[in-house]
């Protein structure tokens, strides 16, 4: 029941983000359209069938049912489908069709630039508030997954990673993306360790993430990965054992177990592997609690239970706080915000392009679903990561309807320049012709889409 209630949560999260990117795109088309003069006839959150709604003056704002996006209905919009009666001379003035080329151009830009706009002023507060950067662009490694791709090319816990094909790092997000928009491509990471400089080559394979359920299948991701994870601090998750030598020790929760005999630890495996080849001999431990650095030595003694030595503790992961808060001021804060909100938008044909060359799969595209249920999740995990996440979604949206693709506003932006040019518009005829045709397309493409956020949706639920 408590997973229920967090996964709904969750979903009514994710769709007020969502519902709120759209209300903001559809009021920039909205206003736009009003300062033009324009009768605006519906102001919809969703399409389909209309749950709430009232009337305010010439125009009906209403949400429906399908949350996965909005519009607003103009007069003289589509002048061939007005309902008889309807062209009085009063309302031809006021239709979208009778104005200018300009007009009608600002007020389907307006939509996309609304969510461009709303992006940078929202990112350019959040770094003035403080957001959390990588202390360092190097990249620790905690550990690798065997049989994997970094593992089977040599790298190894507590390796350095500096660069990838000769550009620096900067931090483990944007080495997951440059590895994720790589798959089956050949790179060549720059390693340091104690014996020197390595340039090792790795191939990135795909992304797949294990089923929780036995009777479940894996969940191809689309995207490259080479099994490489930033370090975890290794903690005791629990009160030693009543009378056991980490508890006579003085062992407490949460403690971190840093080295033993001077290996650093990485990973809970490498604690019981050290404790049980101890077979009795004192051990070393060196802890983090809080700020305090502790020495404590103890002996394993042989569990009969488990067949091998332990000291009575139970352990657990945290991840290291590989980052800190940085905090700007309005001018760095522009600067930063415009080099971030350039990175969100190419980012779009980076993968498209990728894709074109066979290095990110189909799978690794998300739809409204998806989205949905990854912005709740984020919204849950922090308010500031999904924030950032908002941010990413509104430059995505306003780009996306940019793009020159029939139904979308940047395909409406591509007929008036048509119309500019030839001094006249394409007929009705053929501007249905296209618009049908593409909105076939992008139909089955929803649907094809969707069937696929489906299949990784079990990823976002508790």
């Amino acid at each position: 029941m408590e997973n229920f209630l967090e996964n709904a949560l969750m979903v009514v999260l994710g769709l007020i983000g969502l519902s709120f990117l759209v209300f903001i795109h559809e009021f920039g088309h909205f206003i736009v359209a009003k300062w033009n003069g324009v009768r605006v006839k519906t102001f919809s959150i969703g399409f389909g069938k209309k749950l709430l709604k009232f009337r305010k003056g010439e125009t009906e704002y209403c949400i429906s049912l399908i949350p996965f996006g909005g519009y607003v209905a103009m007069a003289g919009e589509n002048p061939d489908g007005e309902k008889e009666g309807e062209q009085t001379d009063d309302l031809d003035e006021r239709g979208f069709a009778s104005k200018s080329v300009g007009a009608r151009a600002a007020i389907a830009f307006a939509g996309p630039f609304v969510n461009i706009v709303f992006a940078f002023l929202l990112l350019i507060v959040l770094y003035m508030k403080g957001v959390e950067e990588p202390l360092s662009n190097d990249l620790v490694v905690g550990f690798t997954i065997p049989n994997e791709p970094a593992a089977m090319a040599g790298i190894l816990p507590g390796d350095t990673i500096t660069a990838i094909d000769g550009v620096p790092t900067k931090g483990w997000d944007d080495f997951r993306e440059r590895i994720g928009v790589s798959l089956g491509a050949n790179l060549v990471l720059t390693v340091h360790r104690a014996s020197g400089v390595k340039e090792i080559p790795v191939v990135p394979t795909e992304l797949v993430i294990p089923a929780l359920d036995s009777g479940e299948s894996p969940t191809p991701m689309g995207i490259g990965d080479i099994g490489v994870y930033p370090r975890h601090r290794v903690v005791v998750r629990e009160a030693p054992w009543v009378g056991s030598n980490a508890e006579m020790a003085g062992i407490l929760q949460n403690d971190t177990i840093f080295e033993i005999d001077g290996h650093k630890i990485f990973r809970y495996e490498d604690v019981s592997k050290i404790v049980n080849a101890s077979a009795g001999d004192s051990l070393h431990f060196t802890l983090l609690r809080g700020t305090d650095t502790l020495h404590k030595t103890m002996v394993a003694t042989y569990n009969e239970e488990y067949k091998r030595y332990m000291v009575g503790i139970q352990l657990g992961y945290v991840m290291f706080k590989e980052t800190h808060i940085v905090k700007r001021g309005p001018i760095e804060a522009v600067v930063k915000a415009s080099a971030t909100s350039w990175k969100m938008t190419t980012s779009i044909f980076r993968y498209f392009k990728r894709f074109f060359q066979g290095q990110v799969k189909v799978d690794a595209f998300s739809g409204p679903v998806t989205i949905v249920a990854a912005m709740g999740n984020v919204w849950v995990s922090g308010f500031q990561q999904f924030l950032m996440f908002l941010a990413l979604i509104s430059i995505n949206l306003g780009v996306m309807n940019l793009l020159p693709l029939a139904i979308t506003d940047g395909g409406l932006l591509m007929f008036l320049g048509i119309e500019k040019l030839r001094g006249k518009p394409l007929s009705l005829k053929t501007q249905s012709l296209i618009q049908n045709i593409a909105a076939a397309f992008f139909i089955s493409f929803f649907v094809f889409i969707t069937i696929l956020d489906f299949s990784k949706i079990s990823l976002f639920f508790r």
